[in-house]
């Protein structure tokens, strides 16, 4: 699950900023195309909005990513955020039956490129780190990594995501003897 003072962090971040810019909840609910119950909620730590949402919001306050997370350090001092399978929430949409959805990204980001990647790890996969000007969201179809993000090692299994700053040194490796297929999604604002 996603650290609750995490989600108190970006909650009082996204308040602060929308203060800081003269902006009623009404306002910036209307710029963000979000209800201002839905607003009010995500501001109160009430609810963890979507990605999609949760972009949106930033974007509506006209800052980047990278300006909203800069000055905030995560209480667990990582430099990402990892959701296990186990965190998502279903999303009942259209009313249609034996229709499960969980919601992942929205690829109506303005003022942001977005590129969607497949890549497949074959077994023993490795290499050098990198870094990428932007952000990244990685989601595990199918098998297992490891995934070193600065000096750190994440293990990702099917169904699990990840959401970092790409400037930070990067790489997945697969150390099981099957491949490993995850959806990769590029984030490169103008803003960034």
């Amino acid at each position: 699950m996603i650290d609750n003072e995490v989600v108190s962090r970006i909650a009082q971040k996204i308040r602060a900023t929308r203060l800081e810019k003269n902006l009623t909840i009404q306002q910036l609910a209307t710029r963000s195309n979000v209800s201002k119950g839905l607003l009010s909620k995500v501001e109160n730590s009430r609810t963890v909005p979507s990605l999609p949402v949760f972009v949106s919001i930033i974007q509506s306050l006209d800052i980047s990513l990278k300006e909203f997370f800069q000055d905030m350090v995560l209480s667990n001092g990582k430099d990402y955020l990892l959701v296990k399978k186990d965190a998502y929430t279903p999303m009942e949409r259209e009313g249609r039956h034996g229709f499960n959805y969980q919601f992942i990204l929205s690829q109506n980001v303005t003022n942001c490129t977005m590129e969607s990647v497949l890549l497949t790890l074959e077994p023993g996969a490795t290499g050098k780190p990198t870094t990428t000007d932007g952000y990244e969201f990685k989601y595990i179809i199918s098998g297992n990594c490891e995934y070193h993000i600065n000096n750190e090692v994440i293990i990702l299994e099917e169904g699990d995501s990840i959401y970092f700053d790409a400037t930070v040194p990067h790489l997945p490796i697969n150390r099981s003897k099957k491949k490993v297929v995850m959806l990769v999604l590029y984030f490169i604002s103008s803003k960034l």
